[in-house]
C-alpha cells in the first residue's frame, strides 16, 4: 500500500513539475504547486525510510504533509525573489523551471547582456563581464555599482537564502590566470554586496576560469558570452553543488 503511495505521489510529481497554463498568476500557482508536490515526496520517502517499520504509514503521511509545506513554500519564495531580481537587472525572468526541457540557447546574448533565470533549485542572475568591468580588470564599472546596489537591497529582504557567486571566463590564455581573474571578479561582487548591508556569511566565492561555458570558444560571440559572472541564490537548507564542476 505504502508503495502505491509513494509512487502516486511521485506522478503527481512530475505532474506538477510539467504543468503550464495560460496566465503569469496560474503559472506562479503551478510552480507553488510543484515545488509541494516535490516535497510531498521527499518528505514522504524521509518517513518511511525513519523510525519503527509497524508505524512506517503514518510516517508517511506526516512526513509528505510537511514536505508539501516546505517545499511550496521554498518555490513561492524562489519564484517572488526572481521576479523582484528580474527587476532590479530591468529584465524578465527566464523560466527553467521544468528539469524535462533542456535550454537551447545561452540565457544571455549580445543583445541581452543580462539574464535572471528560474531553476528548480535556484534563481540564477547572470551577468557579461563586459556588464561588470572593462577588459582584463577586476574593478567594478560606476554603473555596475547601482545594478548591484538595488540586488543587494533585494537579497537583504530573504535574510535566509544563501548566495554563490561564481566567475568564469573563455577558454583564452593561462588557466591558471583565468582562474584567478574570475576569482577577483566574484570577490569584488562579493564585497560591493557586503559593503551594500548583505551578510557576508550568507555568500559564497568560487573562481571557474573556463570551467562550465555556456557557448562554443571557437568563436568571439561565444568567448564573450563565456565571460560572466553568476549570482545564484538557493533557499536555507539546500544542497548547493560545487558551480566549477556541474555545468547545466
Amino acid at each position: 500500500m505504502w508503495k502505491n503511495l509513494i509512487l502516486t505521489l511521485t506522478v503527481i510529481t512530475l505532474t506538477a513539475g510539467c504543468a503550464t497554463t495560460g496566465t503569469n498568476q496560474q503559472q506562479k500557482v503551478n510552480k507553488t504547486a510543484a515545488g509541494a508536490a516535490i516535497g510531498a515526496v521527499v518528505g514522504g520517502a524521509l518517513g518511511a525510510a525513519t523510525g519503527p517499520s509497524h508505524h512506517k504509514g503514518k510516517r508517511i503521511l506526516t512526513g509528505a504533509a510537511i514536505g508539501a509545506i516546505v517545499g511550496g513554500a521554498i518555490g513561492y519564495i524562489l519564484e517572488h525573489q526572481a521576479e523582484e531580481l528580474g527587476n532590479d537587472v530591468g529584465v524578465k525572468p527566464i523560466d527553467n523551471t521544468n528539469p524535462a526541457v533542456k535550454p537551447t540557447k545561452p540565457p544571455i546574448s549580445e543583445e541581452k547582456p543580462v539574464a535572471v533565470v528560474k531553476e528548480p533549485d535556484k534563481v540564477r542572475v547572470i551577468f557579461k563581464n563586459s556588464v561588470l568591468f572593462d577588459f582584463n580588470s577586476y574593478t567594478l564599472k560606476p554603473e555596475a555599482k547601482e545594478t548591484l546596489r538595488k540586488i543587494a537591497q533585494t537579497l537583504k529582504q530573504n535574510p535566509d537564502n544563501v548566495i554563490v557567486i561564481a566567475g568564469f571566463t573563455d577558454s583564452t590564455g593561462n588557466f591558471n590566470y583565468n582562474v584567478e581573474l574570475s576569482t577577483k571578479r566574484a570577490e569584488a561582487v562579493r564585497k560591493f554586496l557586503i559593503l551594500n548591508g548583505v551578510n557576508p556569511t550568507r555568500i559564497l566565492v568560487f573562481g571557474c576560469g573556463p570551467k562550465c561555458p555556456i557557448a562554443p570558444n571557437n568563436t568571439p560571440e561565444g568567448r564573450a558570452l563565456n565571460r560572466r559572472v553568476e549570482i545564484m541564490v538557493y533557499p536555507k537548507g539546500a544542497t548547493i553543488p560545487e558551480p566549477c564542476s556541474y555545468c547545466r
